[in-house]
């Protein structure tokens, strides 16, 4: 009887080192890394959440795609436990080379304001504005926004302001 105990429990022991293993992050997907947004929306602070697992990126995926910004930020002065409201931002932008004073040239992106489960308004038209990177440092790249405007379907608009700095990532094309 001991010993089929104990080969249950070299059995048992076995298994869960496995089962936790493989629980690693791992996956070799673009991750955000060092990300910090300093961005307001409409004039209110905006920053991000770790403890939500949001993470912003900005991937390059070549020159057949473009650049991917992505962010999922929340207002300043809420609590790392909230989740509601955020703003979630997508742009895309041409691949060029990320040099300080480049201006990126955007082809599409939403800004989305939620205020709820399944609540909130999503602005998809690029009006006006810029993004400027602003400086190289390595790896490290700062992103300006600059008045970036943009509308939603009854031409109410929300405007971008401030800097996002990242890890930059680049997917070979």
């Amino acid at each position: 009887m001991k010993k089929y105990l104990s080969l249950f429990f070299v059995a048992l022991l076995a298994t869960m080192s496995f089962a936790l293993t493989s629980c690693g992050d791992d996956n070799g997907e673009p991750d955000g890394g060092d990300t910090k947004a300093s961005l307001t929306i409409n004039g209110q602070g905006y920053k991000e959440h770790s403890s939500t697992g949001a993470n912003s990126t900005v991937t390059d995926y070549g020159t057949s795609l473009g650049i991917s910004i992505k962010a999922e930020l929340y207002p300043a002065n809420s609590d790392e436990t909230e989740i509601f409201p955020r703003a979630n931002i997508s742009l895309e932008a041409n691949s060029v080379a990320l040099t300080k004073g480049t201006t990126l040239t955007l082809n599409d992106g939403y800004v989305e304001m939620v205020t709820d489960v399944m609540e909130g308004d999503k602005y998809d038209e690029i009006k006006s504005g810029k993004v400027t990177v602003s400086e190289v440092n390595g790896a490290t790249v700062t992103l300006n926004f600059d008045n970036l405007k943009l509308a939603d379907d009854d031409n109410k608009t929300v405007t971008i302001n401030g800097s996002f700095i990242y890890e930059n990532t680049k997917i070979k094309d």
